[in-house]
């Protein structure tokens, strides 16, 4: 299969995934102030990655929230940007089907999920894994891969509307500069 010739997929990669981030983000915060753990719970762990298990309580608050928004952000935009590399391996047919991107984007964060939280987080932060882990695998479905690929969907329809229209208002000015018209 042949890589896309769309010349912006990693500048949507980078800004799908920002946005999918922010839906993420806004969820997990929301799903941690129901569970009564505190709105900044997610964040924390985020900063937690780049400050350590400190980050959980004894940091500044300041100092935490620039820490895990900063990498919360950073791996929400390098995920968006492997999705956008995985994207353009897709059939240019399948690309535009929102129920294929859907797919695609839950399979992908389900993966993200595996080796941020099983692999990276058994081996360098620990207390990643005192968290349920089946409800934190869903939510990067739902709230990060769906997201994501519902936006590469209404990227990829809007990029063959506005193909199929330059090609159809091509073709409505041939026919009349080979008959020595102008163009209207």
């Amino acid at each position: 299969m042949a890589w896309s010739r769309t010349p912006w997929s990693a500048w949507n990669g980078l800004g799908f995934g920002l946005v999918a981030g922010g839906v993420f983000a806004v969820a997990e915060c929301v799903a941690s102030l129901v569970a009564g753990r505190g709105v900044l719970e997610p964040v924390r762990y985020a900063a937690s990655v780049l400050l350590g298990s400190r980050a959980l309580g004894e940091l500044p608050l300041g100092l935490t929230l620039a820490a895990g928004l900063g990498v919360h952000l950073a791996l929400s935009a390098f995920l968006g940007l492997v999705y956008s590399l995985i994207d353009a391996r897709l059939s240019p047919e399948l690309r535009p089907r929102v129920s294929h991107q859907l797919a695609v984007g839950m399979l992908f964060s389900l993966g993200a999920w595996v080796v941020t939280f099983q692999f990276l987080g058994r081996g360098y932060y620990p207390w990643f894994l005192e968290q349920a882990q089946f409800f934190h695998l869903v939510m990067h479905a739902l709230f990060f891969g769906a997201p994501l690929g519902v936006l590469f969907a209404a990227a990829e329809r809007r990029r063959v509307a506005i193909a199929q229209f330059e090609q159809h208002a091509a073709e409505e000015r041939t026919p009349e500069r080979a008959r020595g018209g102008t163009p209207k």
